[in-house]
């Protein structure tokens, strides 16, 4: 098929809004371009089309089709960029990532190179956009995934569909297209997560690619000179429109994503470079841009993530910094990696292949001995390696079966015998990350129910919403009553406690000394905050009045920084003692933390009964070891896992005095 400058402009366009979505760079208060994610689904129509016309193309000159050349044509256009970059991320992963990181990181790497990302990332609990994902080097080759999955399929279908249907193709594929817009629109109200990396909720937009080149082929592209000029211009507005309005409360893939994709099928369909949409997608930086979209696509998420590993609030001109960075590297690569590998001139097919299995195998090699040695807790200064190890003990007590987190579970209770006091932990992660601690404290003394859902207080009568409108299925009103059920007739006792700060404000966390925690809270509350809390004093009372013992746990500090990465990164892998005459300890402001708490406060110590126990872990932290400050950690041990839950040893502190509370507790159930 004949160059198009255009598409090559459609690809800048993709690849530039992906970019500053991930920078996430604010001008005059406003994040501009939370809609940039579409980029994504710009390169999926694009590809969709191109492959397509490639395959059809060679079925219409040759009768015939070689999977062979095909597959050979996408491995040298895909693989070796992403085996230079996966390669590129290995030492900076060494040096900047803590061990169950890097794990993750060596995961990650190993399922882009068996094209699996999408299912890797939606496997490890990743929420795509959020502040945890950010830092993860390798996330965007979940699109890579996706596409390689297309490929595989697809020609495989057209093949069929030659032999036994060809009169029929472009029904299948729009029946095809039609299937699995329905299914991504039906399963984002349902699980957004699965539906964001799922390949069958992203194919209908590969597709329309696909069924324009059918059309192209078959009936010609259109001369009606308004049409031309016209259309294109629309498509353009639809998808300027979806980056700069779309945002995270956009359901995504939905049927609402068909405007941006509607918007690239007319520019693909109608656009030329006689057309004014064509001129100015044809001009020479534009199609720079495009030229080396892919590149630039590889290089700059991990540039980012790494990044902001290093700066725990980043400036824009920070960021600017970094997004110069992608396009030297990616100007670079583009002619000495991807231009050259991609003729067959350069380097044999026999040779080449040779060198994909060569490199796969070295790549899997370092990767999967991270995995193995477990992220070489070794690296470590000594209060961080220990933080590692305990984060280790308690990954394995979860994989047991012992805490039940998020549902209602048989596995997530511990029966020590009829005669004892049941205590039940209803909670958030906060208190989930507590769990071995409290599980070893308790002994074989209680009979102990875990239900802790991450983002989810224990109010009855409540119903958590996601960001994107869709009910938080773990944080319904029907979940708080399951929970509720569980409670036995008899006296027990109920732990409550979680982020309070950040249910109350909806507002992530500022120390005001430079410490903002990044993304976006997952859920709001459809209720005001006038009966968010008057339904938690209500639950309170409500347990109190059955003859419950209720221990209430008052906010953790937030920090604001995740703990154990500062430290490693200003000790660089020394202890303590050999750094500290530069070694400023991390600490945050208790007047911050008495102000971001003071709602909290106020509605917990408006419930008064002799039936509620109080626990505040604020008195292990702030104002004992320094006055108006609020420590995290000492020389020998540090007391967060990141920025606001508590590590083992936190964990530990904590749990004494909630023991205390728990023992207080049980001596008014045996008065009663």
């Amino acid at each position: 098929m004949n160059y198009r400058a255009e598409i090559d402009g459609l690809r800048a366009i993709a690849v530039i809004s992906v970019i500053l979505y991930h920078a996430q760079i604010v001008i005059f208060g406003r994040d501009w371009f939370e809609g940039g994610f579409i980029g994504v689904d710009i390169f999926f129509v694009i590809s969709g089309y191109l492959i397509t016309r490639i395959i059809l193309t060679e079925f219409e000159e040759t009768k015939t089709f070689s999977f062979i050349k095909f597959y050979e044509r996408r491995a040298r256009r895909i693989l070796p960029m992403m085996f230079l970059v996966i390669a590129v991320c290995i030492p900076f992963a060494w040096q900047k990532l803590l061990p169950m990181d890097l794990v993750d990181f060596a995961k990650s790497a190993l399922s882009a190179l068996g094209f699996g990302s999408n299912f890797f990332f939606y496997y490890s609990t990743t929420e795509y956009g959020a502040d945890s994902a950010l830092l993860k080097p390798l996330l965007h080759t979940w699109s890579l995934g996706v596409e390689e999955q297309f490929y595989i399929v697809v020609p495989i279908i057209i093949l069929l569909i030659w032999k036994f249907a060809r009169t029929s193709l472009l029904t299948i594929f729009v029946g095809m297209l039609i299937m699995s817009i329905q299914f991504a629109d039906f399963m984002e109200g349902r699980n957004s997560e699965l539906n964001f990396f799922f390949p069958f909720s992203r194919f209908w937009e590969l597709l329309v690619g696909s069924a324009l080149a059918f059309i192209e082929l078959k009936y010609g592209r259109s001369k009606n000179t308004l049409v031309k000029q016209t259309l294109p211009i629309f498509g353009l507005f639809l998808i300027a429109h979806s980056i700069l309005f779309f945002d995270s409360d956009t359901p995504h893939p939905s049927f609402q994503t068909s405007v941006p994709i509607v918007g690239v099928a007319l520019v693909l369909a109608f656009c030329s470079t006689g057309d004014l949409v064509g001129k100015v997608l044809s001009l020479r930086p534009i199609v720079g841009v495009g030229l080396i979209s892919y590149s630039l696509y590889l290089w700059h998420f991990p540039i980012f993530a790494f990044s902001r590993i290093g700066s725990s609030n980043p400036s824009s001109y920070e960021k600017v910094e970094w997004i110069t960075i992608a396009f030297v590297l990616s100007i670079i690569s583009y002619y000495l990696i991807e231009r050259p590998f991609r003729n067959r001139n350069f380097l044999k097919p026999k040779l080449f292949f040779s060198s994909v299995v060569i490199s796969i195998s070295a790549l899997a090699y370092v990767n999967y001995n991270f995995i193995l040695n477990e992220g070489y807790n070794d690296r470590l200064p000594p209060i961080l390696s220990k933080q590692n190890l305990d984060e280790k003990v308690w990954n394995n007590f979860k994989q047991k079966g012992k805490p039940c987190y998020g549902r209602l579970s048989d596995f997530c209770s511990i029966d020590n015998g009829k005669n004892l006091t049941h205590i039940y932990a209803f909670s958030d992660s906060h208190f989930a990350s507590m769990s071995p601690q409290l599980v070893s404290s308790m002994g074989n003394n209680f009979n102990y129910l875990e239900v802790n859902t991450a983002g989810c207080p224990f109010v009855l009568n409540v119903n958590l919403y996601k960001i994107d409108g869709n009910l938080f299925a773990g944080c319904s009103s029907d979940h708080q009553k399951l929970r509720n059920q569980t409670i036995e007739e008899k006296p027990s006792i109920i732990l409550v406690g979680g982020r309070f700060p950040l249910y109350l404000s909806l507002q992530q966390f500022d120390n005001k000394e430079g410490g903002v925690e990044g993304g976006r809270w997952h859920t709001f509350k459809s209720e005001n905050k006038t009966t968010f809390e008057e339904e938690f004093k209500k639950t309170i009372q409500l347990l109190i009045s059955e003859g419950h013992q209720v221990v209430l746990t008052y906010p953790i500090p937030e920090v604001g920084v995740h703990v154990p990465k500062y430290i490693f990164k200003v000790t660089k892998g020394k202890q303590l003692s050999e750094v500290m005459e530069n070694f400023k300890p991390l600490t945050t402001s208790s007047l911050v933390y008495k102000e971001r708490s003071a709602s909290t406060f106020e509605l917990f110590d408006s419930i008064q009964s002799p039936n509620l126990h109080r626990v505040y872990p604020h008195t292990l932290f702030c104002d004992k070891q320094i006055k108006g400050r609020c420590v995290t950690h000492d020389n020998d041990d540090v007391f967060y896992a990141d920025g606001d839950h508590p590590s083992a040893k936190g964990s530990e502190m904590i749990v004494k005095l909630i023991m205390e509370q728990i023992e207080r507790a049980e001596v008014n159930i045996r008065k009663n």
